[in-house]
Parts: structure tokens; sequence; C-alpha cells
């Protein structure tokens, strides 16, 4: 009995979300070879619009975009004779899968082709736009998760034509993920919610909610320590990697995980040793919700002592008093931290307040002693840091004590 030709024919599959690939049965091709770019980008701009006829004109000003002095006509034809030799391994002759009719070229319609990105846009459309019961949208989440490996043709992501795609995936993709975690939070599961973030960050690493969510759910399921590791590695990825700030909202997780109730505990001498700080010496570092803490805590103390404190802010600019390029500032920024901790007293605290500033509290002084500190500051971390492509400068201001409201 013959076989219909439909059932003759393989379904191709096509994954453009984390890399590009074409399968036809057992048989695969990748763009993870070394070969010559443009053949690639051919084959994929046909593929992605493979609902359409392409014109010649428009291939040619979409590949050679940057090079008007190509020849077009024998240019275009020689790249479609190479972009069809890429698909030779998958035992369909390449001429039904590359097609040339009326003048135009298009991806083939003779056989079915499976777009990754499509399934993953139904999905999407179907969690986000329509009203299901939890758990049948948490199984179509989880479905759409695993088809975005990442963005959307990685390898061509700086194409005219790719970054305006990519980036709606990527959108799309987000939202996905944030209805994951609300549907997860729902149910309390925050070991799911641990486990769908950490594949989030490892796609989007600067998706600041992404590693809230990450930092909170390890928190809430109570990971502490690692929790506290994630934030730290967070904080320090956004001021180093990316040369930004994390938010308040993002630094005020901090607190609430410090603020972890404890077991009750009547030993003093263990609770001292759960105290004792892990520091190496020199002034004190604390995070920011911290810091704010320690100020609000001054502020109350100077109202019954009358002791001067003043808060001091450390600011680094290029020449041109903006923000150094993040190729400068996380070197110099390390070696303003050293500059503080080195030249403090031990009883004092600073904390990283932007990813250019830090902010001083230094009590019990003087301001003619504060414009001394912060020389000697100064000072040390020209002897870390002798480049003069940097300006570090402070403004230093008096607490002014806490008053209870009237």
């Amino acid at each position: 009995m013959n076989k219909s030709a439909s059932e003759e024919k393989p379904v191709i599959y096509v994954k453009t979300l984390g890399g590009f690939s074409v399968k036809a049965g057992d048989k695969e091709i990748t763009d993870s070879s070394n070969q010559s770019k443009k053949p690639w980008c051919l084959l994929e701009y046909l593929v992605v619009f493979q609902k359409k006829d392409i014109s010649p004109n428009e291939l040619i000003e979409i590949i050679w975009a940057d090079d008007p002095g190509v020849n077009p006509g024998g240019a275009l034809k020689t790249l479609m004779f190479r972009s069809r030799k890429l698909l030779e391994p998958l035992g369909i002759p390449p001429q039904k899968l590359l097609v040339q009719k009326r003048g135009a070229y298009a991806w083939t319609r003779e056989f079915h082709t499976v777009m990754d990105i499509d399934q993953f846009e139904s999905i999407c459309g179907k969690v986000l736009k329509e009203s299901l019961e939890d758990e049948e949208a948490l199984s179509l989440c989880y479905e759409g998760l695993s088809i975005y490996k990442g963005d959307f043709l990685p390898k061509s992501e700086y194409e005219s034509w790719v970054i305006p795609i990519s980036t709606y995936y990527h959108s799309l993709y987000q939202k996905l993920v944030y209805k994951t975690i609300e549907l997860l939070t729902k149910k309390e599961d925050y070991a799911r919610i641990t486990s769908v973030c950490e594949s989030a960050v490892g796609i989007e690493p600067f998706d600041e909610e992404f590693h809230y969510h990450l930092v909170y759910s390890l928190y809430k399921d109570g990971h502490i320590s690692q929790a506290i590791e994630e934030y730290n590695h967070t904080m320090d990825l956004f001021y180093n990697e990316f040369a930004i700030s994390p938010s308040d909202n993002f630094k005020n997780l901090y607190r609430m995980i410090r603020s972890k109730e404890q077991g009750i505990n009547t030993n003093l001498d263990s609770i001292q040793d759960a105290l004792q700080e892990e520091g190496t010496g020199g002034a004190f570092y604390c995070e920011y919700p911290v810091f704010h803490d320690l100020f609000q805590l001054e502020r109350r103390a100077i109202e019954r002592t009358g002791d001067s404190i003043y808060l001091c802010l450390l600011t680094m600019t290029d020449l041109e008093q903006a923000v150094p390029k993040r190729t400068l500032l996380t070197k110099a920024m390390e070696h303003l931290n050293t500059a503080i901790k080195t030249s403090l007293r031990c009883s004092d605290a600073y904390t990283r307040y932007s990813v250019s500033q830090f902010l001083i509290l230094l009590p019990t002084i003087t301001s003619e002693q504060t414009e001394q500190v912060l020389n000697r500051i100064l000072t040390n971390f020209r002897k870390l840091y002798s480049r003069k492509d940097l300006i570090v400068s402070y403004s230093i201001q008096p607490v002014l004590p806490w008053r209870r409201l009237s």
C-alpha cells in the first residue's frame, strides 16, 4: 500500500530562539559552524518570512546594506547557491527548499514548516490574553519557557531586520516569566520560582525583576545564606558589569532578609557568636539599607548627646563630569573602596550609594577633621590609581538631630 504524498514528506522544524537550526527527520543543520555569515543570513531571512515571496532588491538591501559597491545580480545568485549548499545535509533537494519563481525568492511551501517562534507566540497569546484555569495556564507557561532557549537569532542580533523581532519575542518572554512567577506565588511554590528565575537570569542577566524574585524566593524557601549570596552577586553584577545602580526596592530586600525572625534562643554566648563580624578590619562596609538604619540611629543619639556627626558623599566622574565608562569605573571604584576602608576608623561606616558614589558616616568629629579624613582618602586613592582620567570629588554636610513629632 502506497503512502500518501503528505506522509512521505517530512515536517521541517526551524529553531530561531537561542540559535538557528533546521531539522528534517533525524537530519539537522545549525549555525554553530564557522562558515561564512552571509549564506546563513539569506537562509534565515527567507525562512523567517516564509509566507511571502521576497524580491531580489529586498534581499540585496538586507544582506549588502553596508556594501553598496557589490554587483547585485551576480552576488545574489552566488549567495543563493551557497545557501542551498548549507541545506544539502537534510537529504531534501535544496532547490525544493529555497525556491526561485517569477523573479522572486521564497522558502518552500511544499513541505510543512514548524517555527519555534510561532509556537512560542501562540502559547504566550493564550496565557497572557485568555482566561484560563491556573493549572492550565501554568502548564502552558512551562511549555513556552521550554521553547525560549535565548534571544531570536543571536548570531545575527545586530542585523537591522533582526533587532525589532528579537525585541518583540524578548518582551513576550519577560511577560511569560512574570506570569509564571505570579501563578507559582499563588501556590507558594518558591522552589519552582527559584528554578524559573535561575533559568531566566541565565538568559537575561540585566532584568532586575528576575533577580529580585530569585533572591526573594530563596529567602521565602528558607535558604537565607543563598539569598544573601545571590543578592551580593546581583549588586556586584549591576555595579561592575553594567555600571548601573539597582533600585531602592531591590536594595531593601537586604533588610527584609536580614530581619528574618530567629528561633527562641536564651544562650547569649551563642547569640554573640552568631553576631560576630566576619570582616578583615578597616572601616565598616554595609549595604545601603543597613547604612540607612545606622544613619537614623546616629540622628537619635545626637539629639541626646549633642555630638557632631557628618555625612560625606564621594563621587567619581570623568573629565567631562559624567559617569565614567564601565571599563574605567569598575577598577577605579574597587581602588576607591580600598582607600575608604583603610583610611577610616573601624567604627566608621560607609556604603556604595550608586554606581559611582560612596556615602560615609563620620561620628564624633569636627568639620576640619572631616576635611582631613576625606583628603587622606583621596591621597590613598591616588596611590592606588595614578591615572588622571578620573576625578573624585566630595561634599560634606552635618547630620541634624532627630526630632520627635509634636
